[in-house]
């Protein structure tokens, strides 16, 4: 009787594909996590984005102003999408909450404290910015 080695048999083929059937399985729930974990990536990265240009424009406003009295201190909120176009679904909202006030004392400085939260994150993120007025922004 002569074997012959030339190749694999039915038993080799089915013990691969079991095994990478396992392999294929074991892999599967990380799929949900890396997708929540990209979500929540885009979404910080967008609220970050809101938070700055809310930060600068601000800051500019402060800027131009002509005297310290033409400051509007107190606390805005205003809900922004990312399309910018409100009402689409699936998109997501932000609530940017902006609050302006005295620098304690320091003459002609502002204290601007913007936190941006969005749905499945009420805490948000944060920041804050110390504005002067500077004469030569002034129009």
């Amino acid at each position: 009787m002569c074997l012959n080695n030339k190749g694999i048999t039915i038993v080799e083929c089915m013990i691969a594909v079991f095994l990478t059937a396992i392999a294929v399985l074991s892999l599967m729930p990380m799929q949900d996590m890396a997708l929540r974990t990209s979500s929540r990536s885009d979404l910080l990265g967008r609220a970050q984005g809101i938070l700055q240009t809310q930060l600068e424009t601000r800051e500019q406003q402060i800027m131009k102003t002509m005297s310290s009295t033409d400051v509007t201190l107190g606390t805005t909120t205003n809900n922004v999408a990312v399309s910018g176009l409100p009402g689409i679904e699936g998109d997501a909202n932000f609530t940017v909450v902006t609050t302006t006030s005295l620098n304690g004392g320091v003459a002609n400085s502002w204290i601007i404290n913007t936190r941006v939260s969005w749905t499945g994150n009420p805490t948000g993120i944060a920041n804050s910015l110390i504005a002067t007025q500077q004469a030569g922004f002034q129009q």
